[in-house]
């Protein structure tokens, strides 16, 4: 008897075990399609921000061509306004197409213009952007800060901005987030924040006061080509190597008709405008700073390799293509940095400097369109 109890015992608990496995397997199961689910639509949502970010900056650049046409008068796009009121075109880019208007003047407003630009990505993903834009005369905002970026900024590593010795210039903009890989990025009390977007951290000694997210955007001056070419005093056709050598004595424009590869002492004060790319490969350090100052502009890029010490003021924008600013290493800058993107894989330390005010830069004492009003449209 006790025997047969046992056994029935036994096939009872066995019962409840394979009944308890059965149940945890069924949750385990229940659990895992969750977590796949979830997954799947983290990626379905992250894809779908990326492809609208897409969207949105088509439709930028199509706000940006109309006002580089403005600013040019290409296609005669002032006669065409002055006798219809409205000039319209469009454009394909690798990854979608544009189509743009511009009316004026916006709401009889004298000097003003409405420009709305439709993008439309190869992901079917469109954007508006309607942008009223007044002219103005020196459109210099974009060299007031340290670091100027026309994309969303991430800082990785170390480093800081710092203000000059008059407690200016000390800041940073990015038309998009703002993102401090780690929490050792230094800035000053007389530091402020810009971004179209958010923040994810602030520096310690930055007020709250100084920290301003869903800012307007502020446009970039077009590196005018023709215009350089025509006021430059040396004029390169071909790639060009700067060194110790042959950066004496700089003075007003350096044109070069190809890329650059640049390090060494320099003095005067000078801009060099290559049409190409440039890539910075060691110091390039002024021999009095007190009174030398270069300026280094590019619509393609700026790379700038290995730890070096820069005195001067780095300048990539490019209306048809991103125009980037790479830094990889540690690198120190007299100065400020402004491209349509910028790039960090080290740190980067930047004390302002604003001694290039002398100097014929993009938007400085020539009136142009800019934006005073933006607004962004997911369609």
């Amino acid at each position: 008897m006790a025997s047969k109890s046992f056994r029935c015992y036994k096939e009872e608990t066995r019962g409840s075990v394979f009944l308890l496995a059965m149940v945890a397997l069924v949750t385990l199961l229940l659990l895992g399609t969750t977590l796949v689910q979830t997954a799947i639509q983290g990626l379905a949502s992250a894809s779908n921000d990326r492809r609208q970010a897409e969207a949105f900056c088509l439709a930028e650049s199509g706000v940006d061509m109309a006002i580089t046409k403005l600013y040019e008068d290409y296609d005669n796009i002032n006669d065409t306004l002055a006798t219809s009121g409205s000039y319209s075109d469009g454009f394909s880019m690798p990854n979608g197409t544009v189509s743009y208007t511009v009316t004026a003047p916006y709401s009889g407003i004298t000097d003003s213009c409405l420009i709305v630009s439709d993008a439309t990505t190869w992901a079917n993903k469109s954007a508006e952007v309607r942008v009223i834009a007044a002219y103005q005369a020196d459109v210099s905002r974009v060299f007031e800060g340290a670091i100027f970026s026309d994309s969303p900024l991430t800082l990785n590593g170390g480093g800081g901005v710092y203000p000059d010795e008059n407690g200016n210039g000390g800041d940073i903009y990015a038309n998009g987030d703002v993102i401090f890989n780690g929490t050792s990025f230094q800035m000053t009390a007389d530091g402020s924040i810009y971004t179209t977007g958010t923040v994810n951290w602030v520096p310690t000694d930055v007020p709250a006061t100084h920290v301003h997210q869903g800012v307007a955007p502020v446009n970039m001056p077009v590196i005018d080509l023709d215009y350089y070419k025509s006021i430059a005093g040396t004029t390169y056709n071909g790639n060009v190597t700067f060194n110790d050598s042959n950066m004496a004595g700089l003075s007003g424009v350096v044109y070069v008709k190809g890329n650059v590869n640049i390090s060494g002492n320099y003095t005067g004060q000078a801009v060099i405008v290559a049409t190409g790319k440039v890539q910075i490969t060691g110091n390039v350090t002024a021999g009095n700073p007190d009174c030398d100052t270069l300026v280094i502009m590019s619509p393609k890029s700026i790379k700038i390799n290995g730890n070096v010490h820069i005195d001067g003021l780095i300048y990539a924008h490019s209306v048809l293509e991103e125009s980037d600013t790479s830094v990889g290493g540690n690198v120190e800058i007299n100065g400020a940095i402004i491209a349509d993107v910028v790039r960090t894989n080290g740190g980067i330390s930047i004390t302002y400097d604003d001694v290039w005010k002398a100097l014929p830069l993009p938007g400085v004492g020539k009136t142009q369109w800019a934006p005073v009003s933006w607004q962004i449209l997911y369609l």
